[in-house]
């Protein structure tokens, strides 16, 4: 029986190459802190502790982080000092048992899959390489004529002939956490960086037990580390890629990927088109045989049922299209929900803000709202209700089922006489 499993992620680093200000564990990619990435793909491990390494410069809105997105499970611990990876681990180990397995990972890899650390987690100690077309600035893994591991040789203390390595070192590891101690505390920092590193301790925990390797070759992103906006921008191509390539095998048509962004965390059913040059938020739910698009905006918290439609210049947030509902041009439709085969005329607004507030807007079924109509919520349309072309239908005055209203106030139609 393998013995428990412990998960710790480093993410200390002062963020500095980034040059935004923040920390880098919380630039969103793809709707996602970097950081929640990494979580995601430790969820399918059984694991017996989490850890998240954190420096002192960024420790606060991190940890404010972790509590409002209800990550609780995550054990804080502070490097005080950056003094290297394998110090990194040091600081961590004081708070974890004396035995078991430790899986490392680095902070700011967002692309690793739960896929691939189940593969290692498999090996017993082992270690996470990739083959890659440009190793500049990476730990290199050198080998004998044998292919047994010889060391991993960081880029500042590499020589000419180990930088023409290919095959780098990820920064992911099991360790067996007895033997990882032993070996972090005779670790020196005699290097070009003046630094404790974690592999030189990861090396002779392998060595010792002749550890596995899992290598990346045609999947080395990966191992793709975010070191500064170059890279981020690389890697947010490569999440929106792998995003649209899930969809599209699940029946989702695409007209255009390289003009459709979609984030993680979307539900898409088959049948449905996505136009070219959308942009579909973390938390949208789109049902079967839908449209969105083109140039459709969809917020956190749209959800369309089958059938629905999204034209061209809508912009969603907290929208609920019944079935067959239909907003094809130019409209805001926020905090608002709108019943079966409804029909949002070119331009309507729901203003849902009063500075203070927002506020629902309720429209039954089969309704029919006029072009340029504004609805000021808190109101309710009824079912097959009709607003005129320009009304203002002001807020908490409902429009009964089947009724007309138009103008500014809406008022009913035809009006009574006096």
């Amino acid at each position: 029986m393998a013995s428990p499993l412990h998960v710790l992620i480093l993410a200390g680093g002062e963020s500095s190459r980034l040059r935004t200000g923040g920390p880098k564990a919380l630039l969103e990619l793809s709707g996602r802190p970097l950081l929640e990435h990494i979580f995601a793909a430790t969820e399918d491990l059984e694991v017996a502790s989490r850890v998240l390494v954190l420096g002192p410069k960024h420790r606060d809105p991190i940890e404010k982080w972790l509590h409002k997105a209800g990550h609780d499970a995550w054990q804080v611990v502070i490097q005080e000092v950056a003094r290297g990876t394998g110090d990194a681990v040091a600081c961590a180990l004081k708070v974890l048992p004396a035995e078991g397995r430790l899986l490392v990972l680095c902070g700011d890899t967002p692309l690793l899959q739960s896929e691939t650390l189940k593969l290692l987690v498999e090996q017993g100690n082992a270690m996470l390489t990739a083959v890659v077309p440009d190793p500049f600035g990476l730990g290199r893994i050198e080998r004998n004529a044998d292919g047994a591991l010889v060391g991993i040789v960081e880029q500042a203390d590499a020589n000419a002939a180990q930088q023409e390595i290919d095959e780098i070192n990820s920064g992911v590891f099991v360790l067996d956490m007895k033997a990882l101690r032993k070996a972090l505390a005779g670790v020196k920092s005699d290097n070009a960086q003046g630094e404790i590193y974690l592999t030189d301790a990861a090396v002779e925990v392998l060595k010792a037990s002749t550890g596995a390797t899992v290598c990346l070759e045609e999947d080395w992103e990966q191992t793709m580390g975010i070191n500064d906006l170059h890279e981020f921008a690389q890697a947010n191509l490569l999440m929106r890629e792998r995003m649209l390539s899930e969809h599209m095998n699940n029946g989702v048509i695409v007209d255009d990927p390289s003009s459709t962004h979609i984030e993680t965390g979307v539900e898409i059913g088959p049948g449905s088109r996505i136009l070219p040059f959308c942009v579909i938020k973390r938390g949208v739910s789109i049902g079967k045989g839908c449209s969105v698009g083109p140039f459709a905006y969809l917020r956190p918290g749209t959800r369309l049922d089958d059938g629905a439609v999204i034209g061209n210049f809508v912009e969603t947030k907290n929208a609920h299209f019944g079935p067959g509902a239909k907003a094809k041009h130019l409209s805001y439709l926020g905090d608002v929900t709108i019943g079966a085969k409804t029909n949002i005329g070119c331009g309507t607004i729901t203003a849902n803000y009063d500075g203070k507030n927002k506020h629902q807007t309720v429209i039954g079924e089969r309704a029919f709202i006029g072009s340029g109509t504004v609805l000021v919520s808190p109101v309710k349309i009824g079912d097959d209700a009709t607003t005129g072309a320009g009304s203002v239908v002001t807020s908490n005055h409902d429009v009964p089922d089947g009724a007309t209203v138009i103008g500014v106030p809406a008022k009913p139609f035809p009006t009574s006489k006096s």
